[in-house]
């Protein structure tokens, strides 16, 4: 057994984390109700799509980029000044301090189609196929990770007060999947579907446990800082150890060296199912629910895991001297080097699994006017062994056989003013669509890179792709539709000839 020191392997967690800029199947649930758009069925797949064949194009069909944060907006953290620092931005931890929850998250989600299509077979089933590059990153934060900037002293009340550092870790994971799947109408009316999926991991990062504690004990300040991390990687890596056997260099100069034995024909495997229904019970209303992502991956290629569990004092520091100052940074400096010192690593080979991150759809779409449908969609999302929850109303409008429009309303990411839309056009060989669960309104440049941020926006999502569909219906009983020839309720128009 090996000994690693923070300092280093966080090194080495943040760089794995962002080398794969984090995807996943960003699912929009604006996307969910508009079945005229054939990726709607990578949401449920018991959609039996109105056109005989889709394809889905290399990287043009899915497009897609999806970014979350669950405790603050940009404008939360970095705003305009008020009086002589009216034109500065200024960097408010106070105000940020009073946004965060005790766990907090930063969601990034891309992902690239690389081939898929989806075709009738007998009339009575609907089949179809996907290869897509994914990647998956959850970046939890405590919202105590503000409160270090006082140190273990509560400025509100005038006493020490303990922090609670646990769930600060990096959860990111970049695969492949090859995907296949059914959908049939079992009853009149009642559509269901399955979806078998083969992983192939790339890379993975995760924090197994993430629990860090300071403890005020005393005055003068005695603080005992509590350890207990367990952290997973699968990644190409050299590290070098010092006499001691702590980590003095972590060279990724050779990561990329071999892409292909190290990211696609190497050792890591998985597999994972989706399952869904909808239900059309009369003319105007149609139910659905579906459960996406379950499975799992066993990570054996490039394994590193490292386990720290320690506890450790750091006395004699005056707390009455660093009230009257108000802060002091050598405080700082050296509790931040005593926490340090407990994430001492124990690290070993041995392979192990990881779990998507499972949604759970459940909805219901209603047709108030022949071309007009409204729908209400629920999502649940597993992910750090937590439901985390959102909403969404939309209304969906389809003026021409061509023309789909759609605008949503949602609460997620503890906010409740999403604005989002969907357009889809095309039929008879093309199809174009775009869809966003959040029309940022106010953007902000960041003067040092120029890059654009939303101003006070904690959602930014976008899909979008062009599609190829043959032998498409022109239905006449609004959005959303799954009715087909041959179904047992008779409720269908024809297909082109």
């Amino acid at each position: 057994m090996r000994k690693f020191s923070l300092s280093y392997y966080l090194i080495t967690l943040v760089i794995t984390g962002l080398s794969f800029n984090p995807s996943i199947h960003a699912q929009n649930n604006t996307l969910y109700f508009m079945h005229a758009v054939p990726q709607a069925i990578h949401s449920n797949p018991a959609l039996f799509y109105n056109c005989r064949t889709y394809i889905e194009l290399p990287v043009l069909s899915t497009i897609s980029y999806s970014y979350g944060n669950t405790g603050f907006g940009y404008h939360d953290a970095i705003h305009y000044g008020a009086g002589t620092n009216s034109d500065s931005l200024i960097i408010d931890l106070d105000n940020l301090e009073k946004k965060l929850k005790n766990r907090n998250y930063i969601l990034n989600d891309v992902s690239v189609n690389l081939v898929g299509a989806g075709f009738r077979m007998l009339d009575d089933y609907y089949f179809h196929f996907n290869i897509s590059a994914l990647t998956v990153t959850r970046t939890g934060y405590p919202g105590d990770l503000v409160a270090l900037k006082d140190g273990n002293w509560d400025l509100a009340t005038g006493e020490p007060r303990d922090i609670d550092l646990s769930g600060l870790g990096v959860n990111g994971t970049s695969y492949f999947q090859v995907a296949a799947g059914i959908s049939t109408e079992i009853m009149s009316g009642l559509y269901v579907g399955v979806t078998l999926k083969y992983l192939k991991g790339a890379t993975n990062v995760s924090s197994a446990r993430a629990n860090l504690v300071l403890e005020t004990e005393g005055d003068p300040l005695q603080i005992k800082a509590n350890t207990d991390y367990s952290i997973r990687t699968s990644f190409p890596m050299q590290v070098s150890l010092d006499q001691q056997g702590y980590v003095n260099n972590i060279d990724l100069g050779n990561s990329f060296a071999n892409p292909i034995s190290d990211y696609i024909l190497n050792k890591n495997h998985g597999g994972a199912i989706d399952l869904g229904a909808i239900y059309e019970y009369d003319e105007k209303l149609t139910l659905a629910a579906s459960l996406i992502d379950l499975g799992a991956i066993r990570w054996a290629s490039n394994v590193q895991r490292f386990d720290a569990k320690a506890s450790i004092d750091f006395i004699g520091f005056d707390l009455r001297a660093y009230a009257a100052t108000g802060g002091s940074t050598d405080f700082l400096e050296s509790l931040i080097d005593s926490i340090a010192e407990t994430f001492q690593f124990e690290t070993s080979y041995d392979p192990y699994w990881t779990t998507l991150s499972p949604k759970l759809y459940a909805g219901a779409s209603y047709m108030i006017y022949p071309k007009v449908t409204v729908s209400a969609l629920t999502r649940t999302d597993f992910y750090d062994r937590r439901p985390h929850f959102s909403f969404t109303l939309a209304g969906m409008y389809s003026p021409l056989p061509f023309l789909h429009g759609t605008v949503s309303y949602s609460m997620m990411n503890n906010k409740y003013n999403h604005l989002g839309f969907g357009l889809a056009m095309g039929g008879k060989g093309g199809q174009f669509y775009l869809v966003t669960d959040n029309i940022p309104m106010r953007w902000v440049r960041d003067t040092g890179t120029g890059a654009l941020w939303p101003y006070n926006a904690r959602t930014v999502n976008i899909r979008l792709g062009l599609n190829l569909v043959f032998g498409c219906e022109d239905k006449d009983r609004g959005v959303g539709s799954g009715r087909r020839p041959g179904s047992r309720s008779g409720k269908y128009c024809p297909a082109y000839d």
